[in-house]
């Protein structure tokens, strides 16, 4: 995979007046807690997505201990968070507690649970298990306009498995006349509309969206782009499954950590926390060359 150039330049007059005013948007709507705090109750998955670096991953593979799970959803509760992503680097089926979690989650009444899936492991009796849990909203990735497709991005899932999981989890949820929304989201295919063909008519949405580096991965070709502040570090928190809070969700690595969540230190109290408060301070600057993560970012470009 591409890495980014070690470039160091000034960002130009535009990319500032960008920053400067998006930043103060974006501040203007910061609260003391995070509005929306993703937690990864597992970094391990079944897949071996081209589109995802999962495979460098150096980091532990491990699920998240319930008692630290516990802790975060706690503290979530206690200061009415908006969501709660239980997903991130990782698939969620693979965390055999997830149910149960989720439900630990809506008991405690959080507003918002959402998990983001592959949608491999949603047999129906997983599917039943999900709805009942009082989950808010299931996104499941799909890529290609084909099998063919399909598989040389998603190696080694099974196109047809995975279509006729999401056919059995919206039936099933239909049949429970429940509420929980199930969207699918695609950022690779030759052929939209035949990637829409399979599932569009079928889930709530269905969603393109485009192709993005995993952060430290670029190699310059949006140089000379006009730059933005990103809103991930005015509005989510990103925390991995040993407690580690990551820069963003694009940190799959734990390269960046601005804290660790455990029985001293909060989430509060990181995301009020000097570090923090740095790095927006640069991304308000335009300054994305002192995070490495951030320089090449391609959610950092307009």
């Amino acid at each position: 995979m591409l890495r980014a150039k070690n470039i160091v330049a000034s960002p130009s007059l535009l990319s500032k007046l960008s920053c400067q005013a998006t930043a103060a948007l974006y501040g203007a709507g910061l609260g003391a807690f995070p509005k929306v705090v993703r937690v990864e109750t597992t970094n391990a998955c079944n897949a071996k997505c081209i589109i995802c670096p999962h495979s460098e991953m150096s980091r532990p593979v491990k699920n998240m201990d319930q008692s630290l799970f516990e802790r975060v959803v706690d503290e979530c509760a206690e200061n009415h968070c908006q969501e709660l992503h239980l997903h991130n680097f990782g698939e969620p089926f693979i965390d055999k507690k997830l149910i149960s979690r989720i439900q630990y989650a809506v008991g405690k009444g959080i507003k918002k649970v959402k998990i983001f899936s592959n949608g491999s492991l949603i047999k129906r009796e997983v599917a039943e298990q999900l709805i009942d849990s009082g989950l808010s909203e299931i996104k499941v990735s799909f890529d290609g306009a084909n099998k063919k497709e399909f598989e040389e991005i998603r190696h080694p899932l099974k196109y047809q498995e995975v279509i006729d999981n999401i056919h059995g989890l919206v039936e099933a949820r239909n049949a429970k006349k429940s509420s929980m929304k199930i969207k699918v989201s695609c950022v690779s295919t030759s052929d939209s509309d035949s990637t829409m063909e399979q599932l569009g008519n079928i889930v709530d949405s269905f969603s393109f969206g485009k192709i993005h580096n995993w952060a430290d991965q670029g190699d310059g070709e949006n140089e000379n782009k006009l730059r933005k502040p990103c809103s991930r570090v005015w509005r989510t928190f990103t925390i991995l499954s040993n407690g580690d809070v990551a820069l963003c969700c694009l940190d799959y690595d734990g390269k960046n950590l601005l804290g660790h969540v455990d029985e001293k230190t909060s989430i509060a109290d990181i995301w009020k926390s000097e570090k923090y408060l740095n790095v927006r301070s640069i991304h308000k600057k335009g300054l994305f060359d002192q995070i490495p993560l951030c320089s090449q970012c391609s959610k950092t470009f307009v």
